[in-house]
């Protein structure tokens, strides 16, 4: 009996891993949600344009700031200055929308050769901030942007090809370095997208090797999905040698955020283990977190196999109450995209979903 009980549990992972996998490819996972934040000097200025036409009062420390950026804007090879932190902030994927900030902008453009000032104006004119006449022309400012390699405008630029939006007809080998680029320079995005198009042979053949880097890569620089999307490779040995150990630790990260995928994974990872005995009270304890708080689809999955686990550990030996363990809080990675002509940074902080939260 203890020879088939393993099998048993191997054939119940691979069934509710199976069941996350088609969650996620209905479209329950939401994989496009953008992790990588953007603000620099540009936007900032327009940011507080755009407050102040709204009757808002600016620090003096704003103030001067303002000043200088005009200023400089006319200078010579001047590099747009350091915005206040609170401002950086308060403009966070702001999109340039005011005339004023528009016409500095481009003088920034224009004058400087700024990169990330022409992937400003275009992304501007791109989203039909100043008329829909303008898309064309914005199209080709964030591609000039994005040939410069401007990590932001690298990213955008790849997915409008990507998704068709610039010729109406996608073009994935056309976009695939872009996202390399980008993804080599510390965009987030950018890095799991990779992993994607690797991954699905999208503008390139299939290399499971090329898409594990991606995926971990921004796993380890804060992406949770990258996280599941390694995990599914460590378990099937795609691109990568088998390592529940890793896996289960992948899932386990995700799933202490509350992500009901994550726990079914973990309880997974752990099944396929070579010690699934061992680990009954957090197999069980993941599962019914899963239940608790997944959607009608992830409680059905784990309802239906749920007392069939507890039956073969009721067999071999009653499973203890788990309680988890308490850990240490796991490491927070910061990403920082630094604009190569002024070298104002934008950066982004998440949690690092690679390493080991028990030490």
């Amino acid at each position: 009996m203890r020879g088939v009980i393993p099998k048993f549990f191997l054939a119940v992972a691979l069934s509710i891993t199976a069941g996350v996998a088609a969650v996620a490819a209905g479209g329950r996972i939401d994989i496009n949600k953008s992790y990588q934040t953007h603000s620099n000097c540009h936007i900032a200025y327009d940011k507080l344009v755009e407050e102040v036409s709204a009757g808002q009062r600016p620090s003096d420390e704003e103030l001067l700031w303002a000043q200088d950026y005009e200023a400089k804007s006319i200078e010579p090879d001047a590099f747009c200055p350091t915005p206040p932190e609170s401002l950086l902030v308060r403009a966070t994927d702001h999109v340039v929308s005011t005339q004023n900030g528009l016409e500095r902008v481009m003088v920034y453009a224009e004058k400087q050769d700024d990169p990330t000032a022409t992937f400003e104006a275009g992304l501007a004119f791109a989203l039909d901030k100043f008329g829909e006449g303008e898309r064309p022309g914005g199209y080709q400012l964030v591609q000039l942007a994005a040939e410069w390699n401007e990590p932001t405008a690298a990213f955008t630029h790849a997915v409008w090809l990507s998704t068709g939006k610039v010729t109406g007809q996608r073009e994935n080998a056309q976009a695939l370095p872009f996202l390399e680029i980008a993804g080599e320079a510390g965009h987030l995005d950018a890095m799991f997208n990779a992993g994607l198009f690797y991954m699905n042979g999208l503008g390139t053949k299939k290399d499971p090797k090329k898409s594990f880097y991606w995926f971990r890569k921004a796993a380890e620089n804060g992406h949770p999905y990258a996280a599941i999307m390694a995990y599914d490779q460590i378990t099937q040995g795609n691109g990568t040698k088998k390592d529940f150990d890793l896996a289960y630790r992948l899932a386990r990260n995700v799933a202490q955020e509350g992500d009901p995928y994550g726990m079914v994974l973990a309880a997974a990872s752990l099944l396929q283990g070579k010690k699934p005995f061992d680990h009954q009270d957090e197999i069980l304890y993941w599962l019914d977190q899963a239940e608790m708080y997944g959607d009608a689809e992830i409680q059905t999955q784990v309802s239906d196999i749920r007392g069939d686990v507890v039956n073969l550990f009721n067999r071999h030996s009653a499973p203890p109450q788990y309680t988890p363990r308490e850990r240490k809080a796991c490491p927070m990675k910061t990403v920082c995209l630094v604009d190569r002509f002024s070298g104002v940074q934008s950066c982004t902080t998440n949690k690092d979903y690679w390493s080991d939260c028990d030490y």
